[in-house]
């Protein structure tokens, strides 16, 4: 299969994952244009890059704009939490 033309890409990940990184990115990447990621940050290009992310997953996903969205956001963490795990030791099992 040929790449498209304009040189994108498809990504397929479970609707939870991208409730849970749309959230992630709106409050660490969108809000004071990334500053809350200043010290991980290798290269000025990175920020764009995750805005152009977050531009992504908010072009497919109704949650940002449902009335319970915070409601969808602690049930897809859950959802993630579920299926994966949790990153830190006794974190999240609250």
């Amino acid at each position: 299969m040929a790449a498209p033309a304009n040189d994108e890409i498809t990504l397929v990940i479970d609707r939870a994952v991208a409730v849970v990184l749309f959230e992630f990115l709106s409050r660490t990447v969108d809000d004071a244009d990334g500053e809350a990621l200043a010290e991980f940050i290798e290269d000025e290009s990175e920020v764009p890059a995750l805005w152009a992310l977050l531009a992504g997953l908010e072009s497919v996903l109704t949650e940002p704009l449902a009335e319970d969205y915070e409601r969808r956001v602690l049930a897809a963490r859950e959802a993630v939490m579920k299926r994966f795990g949790g990153a830190f030791s006794g974190k999240g099992d609250d």
